[in-house]
């Protein structure tokens, strides 16, 4: 394969082809840098969280005045409104080492278990995770025990396996009775709420308080599964909600994000970043709130974004299989999956009727690791509520893909402005003529 470089606008890109496939793609290395000083990153919400101020952009024009309370008369009438409904969890754990130093067990994923299987487990369960303190821990079990008003909790961890930098750990515990001394059976769920602290992202430079269990978790969030807040749902309260509720319909899906988001993009061309996978579902009810048409619609967050745009590729791949797919690779859209969606001319409306039809009543589990870049074409939403985000990150791949090259005026125009970047920040609601 050889590439062949260009210059294409504003953006730096090359051009490759590859065996088997008539097509250029455009290859994006485009620099997705910008200054982004200390300042400007927020280390708490403001209070309330919907009076963070919101820049709007629409085709083009931009305008810094507003705040989320004004998002009812933002968005068209009729607005269907798309919220990611994870719940951060816990992840954490601050034990000690049989040395007696600390060590910090920061939980990924479970390992070969469901999120809901390991969560509601009373027995030991393996997770993959990041360990900070840990080099020379290799054997013996790090441990820690807490005492709360309803008894005494242990907690023992252990080593065993590791793959491309991340730890296997096996973890057990126990909590005994304040009342009757008795042990009882726990769920990993309630020690991670007695034991676990909030993830808070490392940008922020420091420790979790107390706090940050209410404010770093949205006030629609149902399904525990997540170690990252779906942030652009910080902005919303229960005042906001029932604002909306008079002028745009609720809907939900569920993505647990992983700590993958907080990956920068690997130096060079943008295309060799590896996607993390994430965990999506979402329900019969959904799919057939997608299939309407004449639909205004629009994604509160990437991660709502990312699991929309997943079910329009998973939808194309199940026609072209014959199989129901249970995973999205990062690079499906712009390979074998882009000829087929072509071929079928699908919008979104058709493949989710389509899915419909297919589905008959069930709801949809599967994982996805898309990754869209420009010339992405975003077929699921007409706008896109989300935060200012990290420089060289993968979210602002998606922004770009949204509006193009003008996300470099935005982000200039709001650091211009004092707009308060990143996870408490403020945030922008970004609104396109679909394409």
């Amino acid at each position: 394969m050889h590439p062949y470089s260009i210059c294409l606008n504003e953006w730096r890109v090359h051009l490759l082809f590859l065996p088997g496939c008539s097509k250029i793609l455009f290859m994006q290395t485009a620099d997705y840098a910008y200054d982004l000083p200390e300042s400007a990153i927020a280390i708490h919400p403001v209070t309330p969280r919907s009076g963070a101020r919101l820049l709007t952009w629409r085709q083009g024009e931009v305008a810094t005045h507003q705040r989320f309370t004004d998002l009812p008369v933002v968005l068209p009438q009729g607005t269907q409104l798309w919220v990611n409904n994870t719940r951060v969890i816990r992840a954490r754990l601050l034990l000690q080492k049989p040395t007696g130093g600390r060590l910090e067990v920061f939980l990924l994923e479970p390992h070969e278990r469901s999120m809901e299987q390991a969560l509601a487990s009373t027995q030991a369960v393996v997770w993959k995770c990041m360990v900070r303190g840990g080099k020379r821990w290799t054997a013996g079990e790090a441990g820690l025990q807490v005492e709360d008003t309803a008894g005494k909790w242990e907690i023992a961890a252990k080593r065993v396996g590791m793959d491309e930098g991340v730890r296997f750990i096996e973890l057990r515990w126990t909590h005994r009775s304040a009342v009757t001394g008795d042990v009882r059976k726990a769920s990993f769920a309630e020690l991670l709420e007695a034991m676990g602290k909030m993830p808070l992202p490392p940008y922020m430079h420091r420790p979790a308080q107390e706090q940050d269990a209410e404010d770093y978790q949205t006030v629609y969030a149902e399904v525990p599964g997540s170690v990252a807040a779906p942030t652009a749902g910080l902005h919303f309260d229960a005042l906001l909600m029932a604002d909306l509720s008079t002028s745009t319909s609720l809907h939900h899906v569920t993505l647990h994000v992983g700590a993958g988001t907080f990956k920068p993009l690997v130096e060079g061309d943008v295309t060799d970043h590896v996607m993390h996978g994430e965990h999506c579902s979402v329900s019969f009810d959904a799919i057939q709130a997608l299939a309407a048409e004449g639909v205004h619609r629009v994604s509160t967050g990437t991660t709502s974004l990312r699991t929309l745009e997943s079910l329009y590729w998973l939808a194309i791949k199940w026609k072209e299989t014959g199989e129901q797919p249970v995973e999205l690779y990062q690079w499906e859209w712009r390979h074998e999956l882009g000829d087929t969606a072509e071929r079928l001319g699908w919008t979104m409306e058709t493949a989710m009727q389509w899915c419909v039809n297919a589905l008959d009543g069930s709801d949809w589990h599967f994982r996805t690791s898309i990754m869209m870049v420009p010339p992405y074409r975003i077929r699921s939403v007409q706008g896109l509520i989300t935060n200012f985000h990290l420089p060289n990150s993968t979210l602002l791949c998606l922004v770009a893909s949204a509006i193009g090259d003008d996300w470099r005026s935005v982000y200039d125009r709001a650091l211009a402005e004092g707009f308060r970047f990143l996870s408490y920040g403020d945030g922008s609601y970004l609104e396109w003529d679909p394409r």
